[in-house]
């Protein structure tokens, strides 16, 4: 006996990389005249940015540069300067398949940076980063929706999937000429500079997302008068920027994660040669996720009254993205001094930061690490550098409205203040915690149903009614198929309105 199956989509994402590719960077440099000599190095790190990532094919191409910085005392032991130098590179991956339209979540992850004076002028650096990246590719699934068929009896369940409706990736500048604060010194010269990007809010405008945000930029720059002195300069830069998102409606929920993918910074002067300006411009990266909500009704199960039945399956593992949120907390710590005493710090700041977040007892748990650096003067007023890693925790409420959740994070350190005290540096950070929350279902999907007409169900037809004596808790699904009824049957019978017995007792079952 053939049955027809009727079948509808279920739209689901599957990984199909999520992995590293490790660079090299291994530089042997000599200062160029403008530089003056080494007398000792305070921080050497390396800066990687991906500017392309694209797929032909089952291929991954990640493009991009990194730059090395080197934080050093020139040959009086006063005056700190920086050198740099950019490199370009590229990572090539093989995928496990092609992928057309695939979503590439692209990032870089510093190992290791080792960086020696061979001379007061030759620098000799070895290290390497990772280029990472995540290819998520969206892909049909069917399911059956109803079995049409004599005596057939169906266990049928309603899924609520945020399926992915739309995904943009773009990249825009943010340009602008900053101005000296009042009472500032000319600036001279950049010894050290980043920066980092905000969404404030966002807003979906027919297949477009116009995102509202700041670029926050902060420059360490040695003045004019004087070479040994520094100054800190911070700014934050608003933009409005639209972003073409296909399918994106006010009915979507959204993943928006924006990335300062390079920053290029000038000191300029006015005609007079009296006031100095920053000449900046910030390249930013955003990636964007739509997610609309969709019901799927599917089969679970089946029997027929009549024959026993074949039904073949598969599993698929999915992940339904239910929320984001945004948090900030306030971490307060303190870093102990007793090996590096300081009278005056002159620029702090955060490089290099883990999290991860998890869901328990009614509440999402961020842990992780930041690193917090520190150029300052001992009490000879001479600059050194340090760092030191702080740990951090924070819970927020969350009831989860379904089981088995997944949570993926992010943190931005979005700012530092601090206090000198006799034995170190109490700090305030301002910590900006984003975390995805994920649903994650196995899932039984029926691909064919037939009857095997050699094996006929025996069937009571002498009474019209049966006894049976039911425990609390039993499925009626697994009664009725036991006796060759329906659910439904036995709910009217017995005047039930769930799908388990819920106490114990005799039920009376329509034959």
């Amino acid at each position: 006996m053939d049955y027809m199956l009727n079948r509808e989509a279920l739209a689901t994402s599957e990984v199909i990389y999520d992995g590293c590719q490790e660079q090299p960077v291994d530089l042997d440099i000599s200062l160029p005249d403008y530089c003056p000599d080494i007398q000792r190095i305070l921080k050497c790190q390396v800066y990687p940015h991906i500017s392309s990532r694209s797929i032909t094919g089952d291929r991954l191409a990640l493009e991009g540069s990194y730059t090395v910085k080197i934080l050093y005392l020139d040959s009086g032991g006063t005056a700190v300067h920086c050198y740099e130098t950019s490199q370009s590179f590229s990572a090539a991956i093989q995928l496990k398949q092609t992928a057309d339209n695939a979503q590439i979540f692209a990032f870089t992850r510093v190992e290791y940076i080792n960086c020696r004076a061979t001379s007061p002028r030759r620098l000799d650096i070895h290290g390497s980063f990772s280029a990472c990246a995540k290819v998520i590719v969206q892909g049909e699934n069917e399911v059956v929706s109803n079995i049409d068929g004599e005596g057939v009896e169906e266990q049928k369940n309603t899924l609520s999937i945020n399926k992915m409706a739309g995904f943009a990736q773009q990249q825009f500048t943010v340009e602008e000429v900053l101005e000296l604060g009042q009472g500032k010194p000319p600036a001279d010269n950049l010894v050290r500079s980043d920066a980092f990007a905000m969404l404030q809010d966002y807003t979906p405008v027919a297949n477009k997302l116009m995102i509202k945000g700041e670029v926050c930029v902060k420059f360490l720059y040695s003045t004019a008068d004087n070479e040994a002195a520094l100054e800190v300069m911070e700014y934050a830069l608003p933009f409005n920027e639209m972003v073409d998102c296909e399918g994106a409606s006010e009915n979507c929920i959204f993943n928006i994660q924006l990335n300062v993918s390079g920053l290029e910074a000038q000191i300029k002067n006015d005609y007079s040669g009296d006031q100095t300006y920053f000449d900046v411009q910030a390249r930013v990266f955003v990636n964007a996720s739509a997610y609309q909500n969709s019901d799927v009704t599917m089969v679970t199960d089946a029997y027929s009254k009549q024959y026993e039945l074949n039904i073949n399956s598969k599993q698929k593992s999915i992940e339904n993205a239910v929320e984001f949120i945004n948090d900030t907390d306030i971490h307060k710590g303190s870093l102990a001094l007793e090996d590096v005493p300081i009278s005056k710090i002159i620029d702090i700041w955060n490089e290099m930061s883990t999290v991860s977040a998890d869901y328990a007892n009614g509440q999402i748990n961020y842990k992780g690490k930041f690193n917090i650096c520190v150029l300052a003067l001992n009490p000879d007023n001479k600059p050194v550098y340090f760092e030191r890693l702080m740990d951090f925790e924070y819970a927020r409420p969350y009831q989860a409205k379904e089981d088995n959740i997944k949570c993926s994070a992010s943190m931005l350190v979005a700012g530092i203040s601090y206090r000198i005290t006799g034995g170190g540096i109490d700090l305030k950070v301002e910590l900006r915690l984003s975390a995805g929350i994920y649903s994650q279902y196995s899932l039984k999907l029926i691909t064919d149903v037939a009857a095997d007409e050699t094996k006929p169900r025996a069937q009571d037809k002498s009474a019209a009614l049966s006894i049976y004596y039911a425990n609390a808790g039993e499925s009626l699904w697994n009664i009725a198929r036991e006796y060759c009824t329906s659910v439904n049957a036995i709910k009217l019978e017995n005047d039930l309105a769930g799908d388990v017995v819920e106490n114990r007792g005799m039920l009376l079952i329509p034959m």
